[in-house]
């Protein structure tokens, strides 16, 4: 399954004046009604986007509309343990174990899931520095996807 990050979903939701719009659109037909996957952490990424921009309404939309979406699979991270203690003592060794291999907390968080989540082949993002060479997963921007 594809995965895509939140600068690649910015620029096709919000940013189309971005000079990577086209690319961006180009993937999305090419996946069409393909299921994607994006982390409940991309989906809140953007919609801090938007609620930055004082477009709360738009904000409070797009979170609904990728709950609901039939083409789009949100990824959450693994609910380990029996406690909160237990997946919060998960979560931050398993984002510090990312965060070694030389990524950010934000990016350690989504790749965290992506990882923990079974049949993710490709990363779609523009930053694929932040992620290439540090995950099994391939990581790809959307002009080379496509």
């Amino acid at each position: 399954m594809i995965a895509i990050d939140t600068d690649v979903l910015a620029v096709y939701h919000i940013f189309h004046n971005d000079p990577r719009y086209e690319a961006t659109k180009n993937l999305f037909t090419k996946l069409n009604e393909q299921p994607k996957a994006v982390t409940i952490f991309n989906i809140l990424e953007l919609c801090g986007i938007l609620a930055t921009a004082n477009r709360l309404k738009d904000s409070k939309s797009l979170f609904d509309r990728y709950l609901e979406a039939e083409d789009s699979i949100v990824l959450f991270p693994p609910l380990t343990g029996e406690s909160a203690k237990d997946f919060w003592a998960a979560l931050v060794s398993e984002c510090f174990s990312r965060i070694q291999r030389g990524i950010r907390l934000g990016d350690a968080v989504i790749l965290w899931t992506l990882e923990a989540n079974q049949g993710i082949e490709s990363f779609i993002t523009w930053n694929t520095k932040h992620f290439k060479e540090k995950t099994p997963i391939k990581i790809l921007t959307p002009a080379e996807f496509v």
